[in-house]
């Protein structure tokens, strides 16, 4: 009797074994079919378009995927490929940086979203009507200063201009507003400019000095900073190609002094780093249980699938944001709900961004339910 039972156990064992296998290969087989799908319609980028090379990487807990891919070059004369360890300029990302260190402000009780942007600059037209939330959400109305076609062309004949942000600032509101504060949606650079202003208001100190000790030092993020100015790119980095439109092997690098940007768009990070950055933001570990909540449901829809809350973007259940700073454009964005973190960079700066790239992946992952 007792022979039988170890006879009958062994062979549930090896059926609970077999089985295990069995249903492990079927995941592998349909990881390997998702994995193929994705890396096509990312060759397709190189093959059919200017983009001269691009960096993707899909982390996807649930389905056991952990996937970075490179196609394309990085340094065009040179031929040299795309390289995924490689530094590159996270344009408007940088935004959920500026708006993580006002909202642990709001938390400490230095400032309340619905103050008025007149209690920190009452010499701004309508300041009075503005409140620090329309700042981060996008809906004060207050001119985009880099739609000014006069600073566009100062910033085309002068490219290493250091720009003051209070200087930048004075150009939005040289403009009229382009709706009553808080009655429309409009994305506005001027707006976080704004922010990091009333920030280094607050603290006394260096917006630079509140990213780096708030958002960058806690996650260890080695390769990630914040510039105030200057042409250099740190770190290890290929090249940048393009100013908005395509122009053959048009390297724009390290052409621009990045103060244009500021708090709006001048950070750089590489992929793995702004995977770890950008679940921790949409994850919580930045602020309590109460203002994460809030800043992720407090979102106002743009489109059809997409909305914009406190100084983060929302598409589908994924949050985080997207840039494009001259010769780099990037996405980044977590779900919780999906468990799943898709990061993008693209070497260029033309029409072709790297959002459409990431609705694609949705559309193999999830069907496009995402």
């Amino acid at each position: 009797m007792n022979i039988f039972k170890k006879k009958l156990s062994y062979v549930i064992l090896l059926v609970l074994i077999v089985f295990s296998s069995c249903k492990k290969d079927n995941t592998t087989n349909q990881n390997q079919t998702l994995l193929d799908q994705m890396q096509a319609v990312t060759d397709s980028i190189i093959e059919h378009t200017h983009v001269p090379g691009v960096v993707a990487l899909v982390v996807d807990h649930k389905l056991g995927i952990d996937w970075v891919y490179t196609a394309g070059l990085s340094d065009i004369p040179n031929k040299k490929p795309m390289d995924p360890s490689y530094t590159f300029r996270i344009g408007s990302n940088t935004k959920t940086m500026t708006g993580t260190v006002l909202l642990q402000l709001v938390e400490a009780g230095k400032l309340d979203l619905e103050d008025k942007l007149s209690e920190y600059f009452p010499q701004y037209p309508k300041a009075d009507s503005v409140t620090i939330a329309m700042l981060c959400n996008m809906t004060s109305g207050i001119f985009n200063y880099s739609e000014d076609e006069a600073w566009a062309m100062e910033l085309l004949t002068n490219p290493t201009k250091v720009w003051s942000p209070e200087e930048t600032v004075e150009i939005g509101f040289s403009r009229d507003y382009y709706f009553s504060p808080g009655t429309d949606w409009h994305y506005s650079n001027t707006n976080t400019f704004l922010l990091g202003m009333i920030i280094e208001k607050l603290t006394g100190n260096s917006l630079e000095y509140e990213i780096e000790n708030r958002v960058i030092k806690p996650l260890q993020l080695n390769n990630t900073g914040f510039l105030t100015s200057g042409l250099e790119l740190p770190g290890t980095h290929g090249r940048g190609y393009f100013d908005g439109e395509y122009v053959e092997n048009e390297d724009v690098t390290e052409h621009y002094d990045v103060s244009w940007a500021w708090a709006a768009g001048s950070a750089y990070s590489t992929p793995r780093e702004l995977q770890h950055y950008v679940e921790n933001l949409v994850g919580g570990s930045f602020l309590s249980e109460e203002m994460q909540q809030k800043r992720l449901s407090e979102v106002i829809e743009i489109r059809p699938n997409t909305a914009y809350g406190l100084c983060i973007l929302k598409r589908g259940s994924f949050y985080g944001h997207n840039g494009g700073l001259p010769g780099f454009t990037s996405s980044m964005y977590h779900s919780n709900e999906k468990d799943c973190t898709v990061i993008i960079y693209f070497n260029s700066q033309i029409e072709l961004v790297p959002d459409y790239l990431f609705l694609r992946y949705m559309d193999i992952l999830y069907g496009g339910e995402f």
